[in-house]
């Protein structure tokens, strides 16, 4: 029973001690948030007419939501939609990792970007 008890305690004390090192996190815990993966966001044709369409594409992977700027507002992770600017027009697509902090405080997140461009030849 003494046997037990000396390696129990010894085993507290190698605990303790290497909490105090920094072996292991002391403090709260926040999640860690990956960086947004745009696997891909292009334009097809790049180059049209006034009038004519190009179809914008894009795949996003470990984010919790994606934008497209100059009106097009939120979408899916992974999708396409048809647009016909009326002059050479440069599309952001910003895809968002956010998970609440720990203790609920805030937002930590990370974001990532990517540009696509339609030219409109006049």
């Amino acid at each position: 029973m003494r046997t037990k008890i000396y390696i129990l305690g010894l085993a507290c004390l190698l605990l303790i001690s290497c909490s105090e090192k920094g072996g292991s996190p002391s403090g709260p815990l926040v999640p860690q948030t990956l960086d947004p993966n745009i696997v891909s966001f292009t334009a097809n044709p790049t180059t049209i007419k006034l009038g004519e369409k190009s179809t914008l594409s894009w795949e996003v992977h470990d984010c919790t939501s994606v934008e497209i700027d100059v009106g097009i507002g939120k979408v899916d992770h992974t999708d396409s939609i048809e647009v016909s600017p009326s002059e050479t027009t440069y599309y952001t697509l910003r895809a968002f990792n956010q998970v609440p902090e720990y203790e609920g405080q805030a937002y930590v997140g990370r974001s990532a970007t990517k540009t696509s461009t339609v030219t409109v030849e006049k």
